[in-house]
């Protein structure tokens, strides 16, 4: 090893390390000290949770006239809460890139997509393997919105309780969907 690996290696690949190379000198940068986010992009968008935001916090209120979004028993994992795989294509998800000319071929994957919380906000609770017990051994990113009754995906049931201003929760956690509503 010592004649095959020679420290002369290592400085010829390193020490060149933060020059980058053609291609990506080339590429143009802003010189902007803070991002430049492109309002269109379906990849990366700017998150709204500090929008607003301020030094002193509101601190707790109290919760009332509050409905379960979702009951789950032992088996919810991360991968039930915020999934990585296929956009599933009649969900809200897929609904929210057709409304902006993405065709189903480029809708990719949520864990591409991490990037924008308009669009993880529509996949939380997305996956095709969840079991809410509210759907009564239905298998799917589904809920029962109380007190309609109503079968919705999560994101949608969630929507109409914003809208209705009432709080949703789930067994043991409350669901924070900061989406603008337009």
């Amino acid at each position: 090893m010592q004649s095959s690996v020679l420290p002369d290696m290592f400085r010829a690949t390193y020490e060149s390390i933060t020059k980058g190379n053609p291609m990506w000198n080339k590429l143009s940068v802003p010189e902007n000290t803070l991002y430049s986010w492109d309002p269109n992009s379906t990849y990366i968008h700017e998150p709204p949770y500090f929008k607003d935001m301020t030094m002193d916090p509101p601190g707790p209120h109290n919760v009332k006239d509050a409905y379960c979004l979702l009951n789950f028993g032992d088996s919810i994992t991360t991968d039930h809460i915020s999934p990585a795989g296929n956009i599933q294509k009649d969900s809200p998800a897929a609904k929210f890139l057709m409304e902006r000319g993405v065709d189903r071929k480029d809708f990719n994957s949520y864990g591409s997509r991490r990037g924008n919380d308009e669009i993880m906000a529509r996949g939380t609770f997305a996956n095709i393997r969840i079991v809410n017990k509210l759907m009564n051994g239905e298998v799917g990113p589904k809920t029962v919105h109380i007190p309609s009754g109503e079968k919705l995906s999560v994101f949608d049931a969630a929507m109409v309780c914003i809208y209705l201003t009432k709080i949703c929760i789930t067994d043991c956690m409350l669901i924070m969907l900061n989406v603008s509503l337009s």
